[in-house]
């Protein structure tokens, strides 16, 4: 992996999926088949773009590549470059994607829909040429495995490669990835795709993963509010998060992405359970409804 910089802000290039989220709190517990009252959130979503902008929020200078049909492109790049993102949005025909979430009272999703058919059509011809074969690359699982091969052999040799899992159903598109990466973020059963141990405690879907990264990557793998375990090829910490009221578990694993990936650029040479404790904070700050906790400055 590249070393962090030595001065000025950490440079990102972020790639994948950045849409509309829509989240419906329910006031009470659900009644199927009945009209609930429910307050509405909309706000950008998508991992790559929620990684992006907490990214920018830590103060990176954040490029984000993803894609939209044309008549929307203008108004994602608009809701990215108000948050301090370089965005280029490109034009795809197709449905315009989206995910909803019906929250419970207490902050859990009872039911997630996402519409992310777009995704499923972006070729390597649509991204790499967008890409800066330098710049560290962070990158989800929602575009198509050939995209996602491209990315990574389209960048140089060196380039600092970063992933995050995006769902149990997507992961298995960054296989033939995994010896390029020197970070990767996944949750229990994104983990248990990938190794096939679904039953395997969280150190050990950790460890399993870390030996197939690059020579210094790294691997977290959370399980919701148990116990989470962060491991590179000879170093391993667990952890559980800290109990906070959960507010949204929604975008959880992303705010600990970010929190990772910063680390890892800007402070290279920290302890591996100090590092899985900083994203874990992060995570659970970000679940509970808090500001994320602020992280060090590039030395």
């Amino acid at each position: 992996m590249t070393a962090g910089p030595t001065s000025g802000k950490p440079r990102f290039q972020v790639c994948g999926g950045g849409h509309l989220d829509r989240h419906l709190w329910l006031q009470s517990d659900p009644v199927m088949g009945r009209t609930n009252a429910a307050r509405q959130t909309i706000s950008t979503g998508g991992v790559a773009a929620n990684i992006a902008s907490h990214l920018a929020a830590y103060g990176g200078e954040v490029r984000f590549v993803g894609v939209q049909p044309a008549d929307e492109a203008p108004a994602m790049a608009a809701r990215l470059r108000a948050t301090g993102i370089d965005a280029a949005i490109l034009p795809l025909d197709g449905e315009v994607p989206g995910y909803s979430a019906v929250m419970g009272p207490d902050g859990e999703l009872l039911i997630g829909a996402a519409a992310m058919s777009l995704y499923d059509d972006v070729t390597p011809e649509i991204i790499t040429p967008h890409l800066d074969p330098a710049l560290p690359l962070v990158m989800d699982a929602n575009f198509p495995e050939a995209a996602l091969r491209a990315m990574v052999e389209a960048g140089e040799a060196g380039r600092t490669l970063f992933a995050a899992g995006t769902s149990a159903g997507k992961v298995e598109r960054l296989r033939a990835c995994l010896p390029g990466l020197h970070a990767l973020v996944l949750n229990r059963a994104e983990a248990a795709c990938l190794t096939g141990h679904a039953d395997a405690p969280v150190d050990m879907l950790a460890r399993h993963l870390a030996s197939g990264l690059a020579e210094s990557g790294v691997v977290l793998v959370s399980d919701g509010g148990g116990e989470a375990a962060l491991a590179t090829r000879t170093d391993l910490a667990r952890l559980t998060p800290p109990a906070l009221k959960v507010v949204n578990v929604n975008g959880a694993g992303d705010a600990m992405a970010a929190s990772l990936f910063w680390g890892l650029m800007t402070d290279p040479g920290l302890a591996v359970p100090t590092r899985l404790q900083t994203a874990l904070a992060a995570g659970a700050a970000f679940a509970a409804g808090l500001p994320l906790p602020a992280l060090a400055e590039p030395s």
